[in-house]
């Protein structure tokens, strides 16, 4: 029997389901993120945006995510767990070559987690800032 108290071992299996998310978004892996993911799972870009389930739907929306940003890359910089919700800080970075610079954007999303599955997703960024840095100055790819 393990000396990690049960709540311990649950915030830390939802961390690691959010961490993998996000690798598997980074490498651009659909049968990765689909793992990742329970069948009935549900995600939002934004609190209150429109709903995008089942789990197949979600990977069809970030491989269109993926698509539009061919060269960006997903970071986990921080989480905060406890049994079946996380905080996962993250940070998309691009690089404009129309610029000369890198675009970076940090945003969290919250995860909610069942039967060591995603069951919710949503995300919360300064979407005005996102909309300028990625589609105004940088541009879409």
């Amino acid at each position: 029997m393990s000396d990690i108290p049960r709540s311990l071992s649950s915030s830390s299996a939802v961390e690691e389901l959010g961490r993998e998310f996000f690798a598997a978004l980074d490498a651009r892996d659909p049968r990765r993120l689909r793992a990742t993911l329970a069948n009935h799972a549900t995600f939002r870009a934004l609190p209150h945006a429109e709903v995008v389930r089942p789990a197949d739907e979600i990977v069809a929306y970030f491989g269109t995510v993926v698509s539009s940003y061919p060269t960006a890359r997903w970071e986990v910089t921080d989480v905060i767990a406890d049994a079946e919700r996380a905080a996962v800080q993250f940070t998309v970075r691009e690089y404009a070559a129309n610029l000369g610079r890198e675009l970076i954007s940090e945003q969290i999303a919250i995860f909610r987690s069942a039967e060591s599955r995603i069951v919710s997703i949503v995300g919360y960024y300064d979407s005005t800032e996102f909309r300028r840095l990625f589609w105004e100055e940088g541009g879409p790819a």
